[in-house]
């Protein structure tokens, strides 16, 4: 198109002896085709150049329209195609988290699960969200309000294993709490509050724990000056890649109750596997800090594990074995 005007500007000014601003200007009207008066009264070669100049114009319109029209057609095909995969791999996925609102603690959330390998479905109502969801292809998503039961069925919540509500909003993320507890009884549900005694509120309609990202970060905050060392290995041991050394928890469900008199020290657990036991998580929900050798180990017990992933699968092993 630049070269157009420039040629048509040339040739008004070499064939009709217009100046610069006669011939822009109707070198501008030629080619947007308004029907505006000439300058002057064309002669016969400025008739013809203005026709084959009109010619090309016309062209160069056309063939930029289809172009523009094929580059969108292509988007929504693109994006049509996109959106059948993921409802594809939205029906058949399991043992997924389900993330709600795709702001700064959405993001960081679904960061954090990507690097520990657990699938993700993130559900939200803002467009511009969802185009950046659909190029991430490890991420699964769908559209729409969470606080209504066909959107979060769409995201599999009677099959997930949790749900994340981060909405900014704390009576939005309790509506998705009281719809997901209901929808799932036994899914664990993280909420966001914003508010102090909000949690309280949550908690009473369902929600499994209760985050507020102003006192957690205050809190990080403060424990940086009492001790910034604790707190930054402790961090880089919850967010270590699985290849790492890492803490995990490891249930006690696979040991039988013919074994209920198995000890930590019985099983040898530090020697065959090579983990490190940092607690225990008995039946009643209490915590034992370095429990002793001599504790005795039920089905209902949780253990927190410090190790790689081959001294973990060991430790798992080592309690199958038992069973």
């Amino acid at each position: 198109m630049v070269t157009i005007l420039a040629i048509g500007v040339l040739g008004y000014m070499a064939i009709e002896d217009f100046s610069f601003t006669e011939a822009f200007y109707m070198t501008i009207i030629t080619m947007g085709t308004v029907g505006f008066k000439e300058v002057r009264t064309l002669s016969v070669p400025g008739m013809w150049f203005t026709i084959l100049l009109i010619i090309i114009s016309l062209g160069i319109f056309a063939f930029a329209l289809s172009l523009i029209t094929k580059h969108f057609v292509e988007l929504m095909a693109s994006n049509l195609n996109n959106n059948k995969k993921v409802e594809k791999k939205l029906e058949t996925v399991s043992q997924h988290v389900i993330v709600v609102g795709y702001g700064r603690n959405g993001q960081q959330a679904v960061k954090v699960l990507l690097s520990h390998r657990i699938p993700v479905v993130v559900i939200d109502n803002k467009p511009e969200n969802i185009q950046l969801l659909a190029e991430i292809p490890e991420i699964l998503y769908t559209q729409g309000d969470a606080t209504e039961d066909k959107v979060l069925l769409a995201a599999g919540i009677n099959r997930a294993r949790a749900i994340i509500t981060a909405l900014p909003n704390d009576a939005d993320n309790l509506f998705v709490v009281v719809t997901a507890r209901e929808l799932n009884p036994k899914i664990k549900i993280i909420s966001r509050a914003s508010s102090v005694g909000n949690d309280k509120k949550l908690k009473i309609a369902g929600a499994s724990n209760v985050i507020m990202p102003d006192t957690v970060g205050g809190q990080r905050m403060a424990t940086l000056v009492i001790q910034p060392d604790i707190l930054e290995f402790i961090e880089n041991i919850m967010l270590a890649n699985q290849s790492d050394v890492s803490l995990v928890e490891i249930s006690c469900a696979s040991i039988s109750e013919r074994n209920n008199n198995l000890s930590i020290g019985n099983l040898k657990i530090r020697e065959v596997s090579g983990v490190t036991i940092l607690g225990l998580k008995n039946g009643d929900n209490e915590y034992v800090l370095n429990p002793s050798p001599d504790t005795l180990l039920t089905p209902n017990d949780m253990l927190f594990v410090l190790g790689s992933p081959e001294q973990i699968n060991g430790l798992k092993k080592l309690l199958s074995e038992n069973s």
